[in-house]
Parts: C-alpha cells; structure tokens; sequence
C-alpha cells in the first residue's frame, strides 16, 4: 500500500495508524464495556439476592421487633414483680432481723432461766433438807407442845383458882380499904374539930412557939385526911368496869379547861394534836391526862415559860398517848420508882403533892390493858407515854 501526502496536506500513514490504533482502543473499550455489562449483570443478580435477603431480614426484623415488644412487656411484668418481691424480701429481712433480735434475747432469757433453775434447783434441795429437819422439828416440838397443853391445863385450874382466890381477896382489899380510910378520917375530924375548939379558946393565951406548934400539927392533920382520901381514892379505881365511846381530844380540852386557873397562874402554853375516840373508862383516863398536865405545869423551870405538848400514834396494840414538857426533868435512876405510891422526888415545901399522882396513872393505864413509861434527863424536860388497847363495850 502507498502511502503519501494528500492534496489537502495530510500524512495518510499517519491517518492509517492513528486509526488502528483507534480501532485497537475501540476493540478494547467495548472489550472493557462487556466485561462491565457481564459486572453489572453479576452485581444486579446479587443485588437482587441481597435485596431478597434483606425482605427476609426485615420480616425476621418484624418479628423480632414483635418478639422483643412481648419480651419488653414481660420483662416489664418480670420487673415490676421483682419490685414487689424486692419490698415483700426487705420485709421479711426486717422481720428477720426482729427475729434474730429476739431470738438473741429469748436465748439470753432461756439461759438466766436456765441459771435460775439450776439455782431454784439447788435450793430446792436445801429447802428439801431444811423441811426434813423441821418436820423432824415438828414432830419434837408437837411432842413437846402436847406436854405443854397438859402443863397449861394443869396452869389453868391453877390460875383459875388463883383468879378465884384474888377475886375474893381484892373484894377484902377493898373493903379493907374503905373501911380503914373511913376509919382513919373518923379520928383524924375528931383532932381536928378539937384543934379548932382550942385554938377558939386558948388562942390568945399561946406565946408564939406554942401557936407555931399549934399550925404544924394542923397541917399535919390535913396532910394525914389528904393521904387517907387519896389511898381511898387509889382503892376505887378500876372499879369502874363501864367503858363508853370517847372524843379523847375533847376529853383533853375539858381537863385544861378545868385547869384554867393553874394554866393562867403559870403562864403555860399547851398544844393538843389529833386525838382518836376510843372506848375508855372517861372519868378515870381524864384523871390521867389531869395528873400528867398537873405534873408538868408545877415541874416547870423557874427560867421558862412551860410548855406541853399532847400526843397520840396509832400502834399495833391500839394507841399510844404522850404529854412532853420543859420542865426541871427526871434523873434516869428514878424512872421506875416516880410510880410507886407515895414516893416522892422532892420535898413538899419545894413542891406540893402527896406522891401518889403516877401511881393512879398507872394503875388506871394498866386497867386499860396499856403500859406507862417517862423519857427524861435533869433540866431537859420530860416525855410521859401510856398505851391504851383497843378495848370492846
């Protein structure tokens, strides 16, 4: 083939080449296009299996979707229960714990009882030996106590033939009594009356030692009838068996009452707490609290205003009674003899009496099944106490 330049200026061989190699490009280019298009049937074919396997992916996603809607709701069921059941398990932690807590305690408290038993076991069986020594006891003591019944029989005709004899012997007493105070007074007025003619009559014609006889022996007259009339008076009491229903305070108040003249001469101050009412034999328990307020005016200190105080205490026995004072006191040697009749402590031109005062106290007190005693020391005052039973009209 000859190649050469046309006629419009241009290399043909060059045109030859250039179009060879353009169909060679040409060649490949559309080589290249089928190889895609074979591609991109390949890549449709997949992309159809993928798009398949994602419309079974997504109706799997639906159900699972569903699926895990139900699992929510029941996870939600699940967790709400669990709420309920946490609660409901602190409850019973809480209640455990209390559990525990008294366990613990009813432990403790089972083991003090556990001690205490051993204990009451242990003392069991001492009282168990000490009830055999004292029944062993009992039996002596019942041996013994029916020889003391038959000894207390015998005791008893024997006391009820002393009670018999002292009946009949203080009936002799007291007619003994009356009979020698009435006698006594009988010569007593007779010297005393004569006395009286004398001094009418041979009076002026006495110096003045012999009127000064003359007075000693009517004091001594009057002392003697005073003495006489007391023992007489000491002879009736307790006599008088009536008891009768007594406002003890009011009682008290009559007696200062009929005092009132010594009361004021004194100056004295008397203070009377709450008293019970009992039955009592008034007229001699108003001779009691006489001759104890007596005493404790006309005991008094020169240097102090006197002062009493009356008391009372209720007692297993029945009452107690107190007169408390400022006065000039008691030696302690002398508290049993003050009531003893007719012993006296001090002269009677230091202070009047005849000593037998305490002695009807006593004996008026003892009538009422009491006691009398004194508390004292010299310069300090003096406490009398007396009992009175609970005595039955």
């Amino acid at each position: 083939m000859r190649f050469g330049v046309s006629e419009y200026g241009f290399d043909e061989r060059s045109y030859m080449v250039d179009l060879v190699a353009t169909k060679r490009e040409l060649a490949f280019q559309n080589a290249e296009r089928e190889k895609r298009a074979a591609e991109l049937v390949i890549a449709n074919k997949e992309l159809a299996y993928q798009n398949e396997e994602k419309g079974k992916r997504a109706a799997e996603l639906i159900l699972a979707n569903k699926a895990l809607v139900i699992q929510n709701e029941e996870k939600e069921k699940r967790a709400a229960e669990l709420i309920i059941a946490n609660k409901a398990l602190v409850i019973q932690n809480e209640e455990k714990e209390k559990r525990a807590g008294e366990l613990v305690i009813a432990n403790k408290e089972l083991a003090f009882q556990n001690e205490e038993k051993e204990k009451r076991a242990a003392e069991l069986i001492v009282a168990n030996a000490e009830l055999a020594f004292q029944n062993e006891e009992k039996e002596k003591r019942a041996a013994e106590l029916a020889i003391a019944n038959r000894e207390l029989v015998v005791q008893n005709n024997e006391k009820e033939k002393r009670s018999a004899e002292l009946v009949i012997a203080n009936k002799g007493l007291e007619q003994f009594s009356f009979i020698a105070s009435h006698d006594l007074q009988e010569p007593l007025r007779t010297v005393a009356n004569y006395m009286q003619v004398f001094e009418e009559d041979y009076m002026h014609l006495l110096d003045d030692n012999a009127r000064q006889y003359l007075q000693s022996v009517n004091s001594a007259v009057k002392r003697m009838s005073t003495l006489v009339k007391s023992l007489l008076d000491f002879s009736r009491l307790g006599r008088n068996t009536k008891l009768s229903f007594v406002d003890c305070k009011a009682l008290v108040q009559v007696v200062i009452s009929d005092l009132q003249t010594m009361i004021r001469t004194s100056n004295a101050d008397i203070e009377v707490f709450e008293m019970p009412h009992l039955n009592v034999h008034e007229s001699e328990l108003r001779q009691v609290f006489q001759n104890l307020i007596t005493n404790a005016i006309k005991f008094r200190r020169e240097d102090s205003r006197p002062r009493i105080e009356i008391r009372s205490e209720k007692i297993a026995a029945g009452w107690q009674f107190s007169v408390a004072d400022n006065g000039i006191g008691i030696n302690p040697v002398h508290f049993e003899r003050i009531f003893d009749i007719f012993q006296r402590l001090h002269t009677n031109e230091e202070y009047e009496g005849n000593g037998i005062g305490l002695s009807n106290c006593k004996r008026i007190v003892e009538s009422h099944q009491g006691t009398i005693r004194v508390a004292s020391s010299p310069q300090h005052g003096s406490t009398f106490y007396f009992t009175i039973a609970n005595l039955v009209t």
